[in-house]
């Protein structure tokens, strides 16, 4: 009688596995909150910038101008994304070599294409799309969205996240594609930091390439004058050759962690030097929100700073704290839940503008001009209803897409 009782206890179990999470490594727990206020931020900005410029629901001015100079969520993903591969890189290079960058490009292919095709493809099937769009689409389907003729225009002194309308089926894909671009390269960068005889001479070297992005920004500006924020943030603000710096920032700080934790650690036990880096980033977060400081004429100049240098020191100092801390905001961050909403992150913002150019703007109209709601209640109402609704369908195609290839993943790069 023993093998039907085995058997009934893998029925028994089956189901609530098949529904479980493929949860996310959580050997930096406080980073679980971080990605999820960057996911919260993204998706605050597309909605306000879909009520603006699709829906023309009136929101008061200040809030939409206020919310649109909230861009920089994206660029914590860039560093989050740089420390994280940075981190895992650093290990298997040193544990295992060419081999372990291998099984680093297989875990990654498993971890981002499956998702995103499955999602583009459906898309490219079911909806229909502009000439523009079906023009594009190879380069969707190659990750060079940062490529194309036009990625969308920012409104005010923000940096646009493609909205909806452009010559794109999924034009939030830009930042997908200076990623991919990152995973391909960036072993590269590992073997030769290598071949590189100590930490000084290491550090040199991404310091280099960190300011190089700057560099290349700065040239492209001075290429020629009259730049508008519209016509600074296509040239600039989308493409992967001057946007790499976030991701850089992010290995950067994966190399320092590494080699001097705990010196940092009992540096950072002082409270004035956790006050140094606490109000160094908010200097740089004055600056990000507040471009118009330095006079109108200024601003496209400050936002070449701001698009990926002020953001990566910014984010360097918060995350150095973060790492390096055990006080309430960093419990508060590490939370179990965020482990879990962090783990459906990616599903989220491949759907999100999806779900809010239909049903999430629906609800608006409806609550706005059917129900005579304020737009002080609808907005907060409208955010709220698209992450929950993102979440969900997130969640379903996690189960149902991405843990299968996950587990797929794990077979072949043991």
């Amino acid at each position: 009688m023993s093998p039907p009782v085995r058997l009934a206890r893998a029925d028994a179990t089956s189901a609530p596995r098949f529904f479980e999470l493929e949860l996310l490594d959580n050997r930096y727990p406080a980073l679980h909150g971080m990605r999820v206020l960057a996911i919260a931020s993204v998706v605050q900005y597309h909605v306000t910038l879909l009520f603006t410029l699709e829906e023309r629901l009136p929101i008061d001015p200040r809030w939409a101008a206020a919310s649109l100079r909230v861009f920089f969520g994206m660029d914590l993903f860039f560093v989050l994304s740089g420390f994280l591969i940075g981190s895992i890189l650093l290990r298997s290079v040193e544990e295992s070599g060419s081999q372990g960058v291998a099984r680093f490009y297989v875990r990654r292919a498993f971890r981002t294409f499956p998702l995103y095709y499955v999602l583009l493809t459906a898309c490219a099937l079911l909806v229909p799309l502009t000439p523009g769009q079906t023009r594009h689409l190879p380069l969707e389907y190659a990750y060079l969205t940062d490529y194309g003729d036009a990625t969308g225009a920012p409104v005010q002194c923000a940096c646009a996240h493609g909205p909806p309308g452009s010559d794109f089926a999924f034009p939030w894909g830009w930042s997908l594609a200076i990623e991919e671009k990152f995973y391909l390269v960036v072993p590269l960068l590992f073997f030769l930091l290598r071949k590189l005889r100590g930490d000084a001479s290491r550090l040199a070297l991404l310091l280099a390439m960190w300011t190089s992005a700057l560099v290349v920004r700065l040239l492209i500006f001075s290429s020629r004058p009259g730049w508008t924020v519209d016509s600074l943030s296509d040239a600039i603000y989308y493409r992967s050759h001057t946007r790499y710096d976030a991701l850089v920032a992010g290995v950067i700080l994966a190399y320092v962690h590494r080699r001097w934790r705990a010196a940092i650690a009992r540096r950072l036990e002082r409270p004035g030097a956790r006050a140094a880096l606490a109000l160094s980033a908010l200097a740089c977060l004055w600056a990000i929100v507040r471009p118009d400081l330095f006079g109108e004429r200024s601003v496209p100049l400050v936002l070449v700073f701001a698009w990926g240098t002020l953001t990566s020191l910014m984010y360097f100092a918060c995350l150095l704290l973060l790492l390096h801390g055990d006080g309430l905001v960093q419990r508060a961050l590490s939370a179990p839940m965020f482990r879990r909403v962090a783990t459906l992150g990616y599903g989220v913002y491949l759907v999100h503008m999806l779900l809010c150019a239909w049903p999430v703007a629906a609800v608006a109209r409806w609550l706005r001009y059917g129900r005579g709601w304020p737009m002080s209640a609808v907005w907060p109402v409208s955010l709220a209803l698209l992450l929950l609704v993102s979440l969900a369908v997130a969640y379903v195609l996690h189960v149902l897409v991405e843990k299968p290839f996950l587990r797929l993943r794990d077979r072949l790069a043991r």
